[in-house]
């Protein structure tokens, strides 16, 4: 389950969702009734004809069923090739970026109108979903977000870096909120969906890591939903069997808000819990030397968001009364519903400007001191607007929504073959140059990048499926296997660099 899998529509309205009333929009749910199977009702003669199947084809001595992860390991190197290719080599040229406010707004206005002509209605054949936070649209918010964010890191457009913080802080609270639904509802804390969760976030930026001998924290975002991941997941798991408990579930949501304060706001505790780890987590920035202290951009980067994801806790445990009074307003006469959308809409509007006139608009470094306190806010807003009348929640932008299934495969590679960074642990600061004109030349580098995105969210699902099965014997065989690979072919790099 990716980050940013929500609840789906209508839950229990006992006060809190039950797992025989919600379910996970977008999650596949395979029978878990133990009834009997169709195939029992076969003759004993079908029966035994069935179980004879001809043997699996094999080529070169792999089964065929082996072929499709074959084929995307082999194309994954050649993309991790291509990657070094034009970010560590000089076959590919680079030039400056161009700092221009109305070629960044130009393109982001561009973008919607080719995202508004994508409009589609929420829903499969034919039934419109009118439900809060449904797929598309959560999909389509971190869409849009994403192509802001990486436009402001093409056109190195700075002004907008409070924005950016916030969008950065909603793929946040989308891990606190996804991850806490999910575990809620499903109950699910076998070893094989988390280590698949963990496998989504962190095979792609292993391997770039490797490739261009980049340390962990230079894709920092990676770092962050991982260990936000491994808190919604210890919150939920701990006493889980009393989740269903009003009481018990606030009182461990509360639990995480603590310990949240003891590390991040008592002074000394997070380096001090966080030294052992600092192999890992600790980076050595080549362009600010004055950083003698490792742990620093973890702290910082963490720090920024370190309680919105309870924040997205606490709103998946309140989805079903958000729910619940959104069909209420639904179901009221014309007039008075015309009211209540109207009075909604001007109490967001009036807290969100709020908002923006005392804390947005800061100066970067005073706004960051209060970004990790209020980014809730915006983002509250943000769900009471976006939700606020049934045609915005059946509505999406396919474009965007597209756009939000590859957050983290465009993410890192912004980086390499979007644009060409300063060389080890070094940020992107130049463009990929191919050809002379600006926009021809970013029209081309970007169609490149967005399917090379699209492949490697395609290859992580197929060799995920191979290296994490569903038992956990065979996790612990493929374990001891990809570990004794990583130190045989570390050992032949040493031996080779020696």
């Amino acid at each position: 389950v990716e980050v940013g899998m929500f609840l789906s529509p209508r839950l229990g309205y006992g006060g809190v969702p039950s797992s025989e009333d919600a379910g996970l929009k977008g999650i596949k749910v395979a029978s878990e009734s133990g009834g009997e199977d169709a195939s029992v009702l076969t003759t004993e003669n079908e029966s035994s004809r069935d179980s004879i199947s001809p043997p699996e084809p094999v080529i070169f001595g792999i089964r065929s069923s082996g072929l499709a992860a074959l084929r995307a390991a082999a194309e994954f190197s050649a993309i991790m090739g291509y990657v070094y290719l034009c970010d560590r080599t000089t076959l590919f040229a680079k030039g400056p970026k161009t700092v221009s406010p109305t070629m960044f707004w130009g393109l982001c206005a561009a973008v919607l109108t080719v995202g508004l002509c994508t409009l589609r209605l929420a829903g499969k054949k034919g039934e419109v979903v009118t439900a809060p936070l449904q797929r598309d649209q959560t999909e389509e918010w971190k869409g849009w977000m994403q192509l802001q964010f990486i436009f402001y890191h093409y056109f190195a457009e700075g002004e907008i870096y409070n924005a950016i913080r916030l969008y950065i802080a909603a793929y946040v609270w989308m891990t606190g909120f996804g991850n806490f639904s999910y575990y809620y509802i499903r109950k699910d804390f076998t070893l094989p969906r988390f280590m698949q969760m963990m496998w989504r976030l962190n095979f792609f930026v292993a391997f770039v890591c490797v490739t261009m001998n980049n340390e962990y924290m230079l894709y920092y975002i990676a770092a962050m939903h991982t260990f936000f991941t491994w808190g919604v997941f210890f919150t939920c798991w701990i006493g889980h069997q009393y989740n269903d408990n009003n009481a018990v579930c606030l009182l461990k949501i509360a639990a995480a808000t603590g310990v949240t304060v003891l590390l991040y706001d008592v002074p000394g505790v997070f380096h001090a819990v966080f030294k052992p780890t600092a192999g890992l987590l600790g980076f050595h920035d080549p362009l600010h030397p004055e950083f003698t202290d490792s742990l620093h951009e973890w702290f910082f980067r963490s720090g920024l968001d370190h309680f919105v994801w309870i924040f997205g806790m606490l709103c998946a445990y309140s989805f079903p009364w958000y729910d619940r009074q959104l069909q209420a307003i639904e179901d009221m006469p014309s007039g008075k519903r015309a009211l209540a959308k109207a009075a909604v809409i001007g109490g967001a509007l009036a807290v969100g400007g709020w908002y923006v006139h005392t804390y947005f608009l800061r100066p970067k470094r005073e706004y960051n001191k209060v970004h990790p306190y209020t980014s809730w806010i915006p983002i509250a807003v943000f769900l009471v607007l976006r939700n606020a009348t049934a045609s915005l929640r059946a509505r999406y932008m396919h474009l965007f929504t597209w756009c939000g299934k590859v957050t983290l495969e465009t993410y890192i590679l912004q980086f390499h073959i979007w644009m060409k960074s300063t060389g080890i642990n070094g940020s992107p600061k130049f463009l990929m140059v191919w050809l002379p004109s600006f926009w021809l030349n970013m029209a081309v580098v970007s169609a490149v990048y967005f399917v090379l995105s699209y492949r490697v969210f395609k290859i992580t699902v197929v060799l995920r499926d191979v290296a994490v099965p569903k038992d956990n014997r065979g996790i612990l065989v493929n374990s001891v296997i990809m570990a004794v690979a990583t130190a045989a072919f570390y050992a032949v790099g040493v031996a080779l660099k020696g």
